[in-house]
């Protein structure tokens, strides 16, 4: 696979020269499942990740390794209930939502992915753009699983940043194809936490109410995409002025994704993350950028478009 995206790949270096943005890249090998034929690519970690260290521009990196989340942690936003069955791989009421399978090796996993996008808030402090080759769990909420997401990474990694911030404001931008239903719900409360979801309104989840919510009609192009991201980032920008923003890069807009129908080309997606970033620089806020979700016929493409994100936040 990797000599085919070499391939892709070698033209467009050729002549080219950029200055870059100061930016960090967080991953464990923890993050990669072997889930057989299931619909997630939970190899697609691994291949981001070489992929990266194969590119000529990032090639010299540093990537940061996070440790497992404390449990204390996860209590900041998990009820001790659904925590206790998670812990003991207890298939209940709670856990038996999440569509995939309760196992150490899977719970172990999401610890490592929640304790990913912690140390990316963290390093927020010295670094503009941390990248988290994981993590996105927006689905899971304080009392049970869904959607591939047993734990919320960004609700946990946001109760933890808020002990210590208590009166930063910060925004989640969510483009995955799905609506961050669990994120919504945990925050749609708290005026200091901005929840903007944009995705395909036909599809799951059922929905909760986000702060800003826009759901797109099937086959959107990139045309309209990109209108409407503009014109939401400005709508967003009149409202609220993030100190930190959660961007939740999904590839699944992809045209070619198994679980949605929206028309997005990887160019109309890579004009998607510049248009994020220029929206952090705008408002002058950090930026903790996770992978979310990705379905692919050909995960190829899935680690591509993942890839073309790390390129856009990467660059100046």
């Amino acid at each position: 696979m990797f000599e085919l995206i070499n391939n892709i790949l070698t033209d467009f270096f050729k002549s080219k020269n950029f200055e870059y943005n100061n930016i960090a890249m967080v991953y464990s090998h923890k993050y990669n499942l072997e889930l057989g034929g299931h619909v997630f690519p939970a190899i697609k970690y691994e291949q981001l990740f070489n992929l990266i260290n194969m590119d000529e521009e990032m090639i010299n990196l540093e990537f940061l390794h996070p440790e497992p989340v404390e449990k204390s942690d996860l209590e900041l936003v998990h009820t001790k209930e659904y925590l206790d069955d998670l812990f003991s791989l207890r298939i209940s009421k709670s856990t038996k939502n999440s569509e995939l399978p309760l196992n150490n090796s899977i719970l172990e996993t999401f610890l490592y992915g929640v304790g990913g996008t912690i140390l990316a808030t963290e390093l927020t402090e010295k670094h503009d753009f941390v990248y988290n080759i994981g993590g996105g769990y927006h689905h899971s909420y304080a009392d049970h699983a869904e959607g591939f997401c047993y734990l919320n990474d960004v609700a946990v990694a946001i109760r933890k940043f808020q002990k210590i911030h208590p009166n930063k404001k910060i925004l989640i931008i969510d483009l995955d194809v799905h609506q961050g239903n669990g994120n919504s719900k945990i925050f749609e409360k708290d005026e200091n936490v901005f929840t903007f979801s944009m995705h395909q309104e036909s599809i799951y989840p059922k929905k909760e109410l986000s702060k800003l919510d826009i759901g797109l009609k099937d086959f959107c192009t990139d045309s309209e995409y990109l209108r409407i991201l503009s014109d939401s980032l400005k709508q967003i920008e009149l409202q609220f002025k993030p100190d930190l923003m959660y961007y939740l890069a999904g590839a699944d807009p992809y045209e070619d994704d198994r679980l949605g129908s929206l028309k997005i080309t990887k160019n109309g997606l890579i004009e998607r993350d510049k248009k994020v970033k220029e929206f952090a620089i705008k408002n002058n806020s950090k930026v903790v950028v996770l992978t979310a979700g990705g379905y692919a016929r050909n995960t190829v493409d899935t680690v591509l478009i993942h890839f073309n994100t790390a390129r856009v936040f990467h660059r100046k």
